[in-house]
């Protein structure tokens, strides 16, 4: 399909051109040393904790990313490519809150987080499992890292996100990770998994971003280079000002990684939208969102990168109208404009504060109708069906014709959850809303879940590992509380 355009080619270079005006006058502030000594090598301006970066060595870098890459999952027909005409779905990231029409809203829990990891198994148009979808608030926060990545290769057969909260964690990700899929080489070769590091915007990076981009890199694992800034608070006001500010520290990013290890796949990563002025909040469900997505679409396009954006994304704090135009707009924009990697395409409410379990499965279904618009359309003989619009002639019917059989499972999208029954059926069934329905269904997909099979040996292995993690946790505590 072709993707709809937000920018012309000339608007794009000159985009492009105010971003490398900024790299290089400006500077962003690296808080990691490791990382401006790097920076320093590689011939940048390094004067205290900023850095400046000269034009040539940006665009030479940026040159070294590949254009795409593949995700391997522990079971292969699972596999997902990065990049190209690609597009892959990623559910709910980072919530510390959980809601479902029984409980409410309430902090999220580890068996929250693995129920959304049973979730995102068991749906077909979730590609990768996800990453913190939920924050496991009951669980010490030194543990939450080692849990949440076993859950993820335990629970499911998909690849995975890994963390993206800093060096340490990093490590304990690729460490974990070799247990199931070989050694360092191995997975820099076939990577399982992906991790989003991010900007401190404006214009920075913290220690523990840098950390993580540094480590993955050193072992090849691919990530996403994130920005997410804020149009009027971090960012300014104009929606192409924001998308310099936002380019500048997805590119700053970038070289960090490809300095460290040249040819380290990574994803640019925009997410950046305005604020509410009303509010002095983030608006997430804006539609200045969408711009954003469109134009970091174009932007990864100019780069000849993989790109994310988008998502189902919404400022509401239920599952009600709101929640599904804004989080339709956003996915939509997310297709049409070319996004090959959409974080948050399930569950998010809230401005990313908390994953809902109904909104989970109602953005599933999005996700469906979306991969069948992105599918796009063939035109050939069979698809033009002259011999049958003959053969029918004015006035005939479609429906019963050997023509419609043979197509009908390929050409139209068939929904798990839409009420498309007529009136008195749906009345004689309950008169159920789509939130009704997506409660029931979730609960049935628990309740059905079965774990995918894993080598007893393997299995037996990360046990031992979470073991240890587990009972440090407990001797900690009892050291800290005799």
């Amino acid at each position: 399909m072709g993707y709809f355009e937000y920018f012309s080619s000339n608007q794009l270079e000159q985009i492009h051109e105010a971003t490398l005006t900024i790299l290089e006058t400006c500077g962003l502030v690296f808080a990691h040393e490791p990382a401006r000594v790097l920076f320093a090598k590689a011939g940048c301006k390094v004067g205290g904790q900023r850095v400046f970066f000269p034009k040539k060595l940006v665009e030479e870098q940026i040159e070294n990313a590949p254009s795409q890459f593949t995700l391997y999952a522990r079971n292969p027909k699972k596999n997902v490519v990065i990049g190209g005409d690609h597009i892959a779905f990623i559910p709910c990231y980072g919530a510390p809150f959980v809601h479902d029409m029984d409980n409410g809203r309430r902090q999220g829990t580890l068996e929250d987080f693995n129920n959304f990891a049973k979730l995102a198994y068991e749906n077909p148009y979730i590609d990768i499992t996800g990453g913190m979808m939920t924050e496991p608030n009951d669980i010490p926060v030194n543990n939450r890292n080692a849990e949440r990545i076993y859950s993820s290769m335990v629970l499911s057969d998909k690849p995975f996100m890994g963390a993206g909260t800093g060096l340490t964690d990093a490590k304990q990700t690729i460490e974990m990770a070799s247990i199931l899929f070989g050694s360092r080489e191995e997975m820099a070769e076939k990577p399982p998994f992906v991790s989003i590091l991010c900007s401190l915007t404006p214009l920075a990076y913290d220690d523990k971003m840098c950390g993580g981009i540094m480590e993955y890199a050193k072992a090849g694992m691919p990530q996403l280079i994130s920005s997410l800034s804020i149009a009027g608070a971090t960012s300014p006001v104009t929606m192409e000002g924001t998308l310099v500010v936002q380019n500048a520290e997805i590119l700053a990013g970038i070289t960090l990684a490809q300095l460290v290890r040249p040819g380290t796949p990574v994803v640019f990563a925009g997410s950046s939208s305005a604020t509410a002025m009303r509010y002095g909040t983030l608006s997430i469900g804006a539609p200045e969102m969408a711009v954003n997505t469109a134009a970091t679409a174009q932007m990864g396009h100019f780069y000849n990168l993989p790109v994310r954006g988008g998502g189902a994304l919404t400022d509401a704090k239920t599952v009600d109208s709101q929640a599904a135009y804004e989080s339709m707009m956003s996915m939509m924009m997310a297709t049409t404009s070319g996004i090959n990697f959409v974080l948050h395409s399930a569950g998010i409410l809230e401005g990313y504060i908390t994953a809902s379990y109904e909104k989970f499965i109602i953005d599933s279904e999005i996700c469906g109708m979306c991969k069948r618009i992105k599918k796009g359309e063939e035109i050939t003989a069979e698809k033009l069906a002259l011999d049958v619009i003959k053969e029918i002639g004015p006035g005939g019917e479609y429906l019963t014709h050997g023509h419609t059989f043979k197509h009908f499972r390929q050409e139209f999208y068939a929904p798990a959850m839409e009420e498309r029954d007529n009136f008195d059926n749906w009345t004689r069934k309950g008169c159920l809303t789509m939130e009704q329905r997506a409660n029931a269904r979730y609960k049935e997909i628990l309740e059905n879940y079965k774990e995918p099979e894993m080598d007893d040996s393997i299995r037996k292995e990360l046990d031992t590992y979470m073991a240890s993690i587990r009972n440090a946790s407990i001797r900690n505590a009892s050291i800290r509380n005799p």
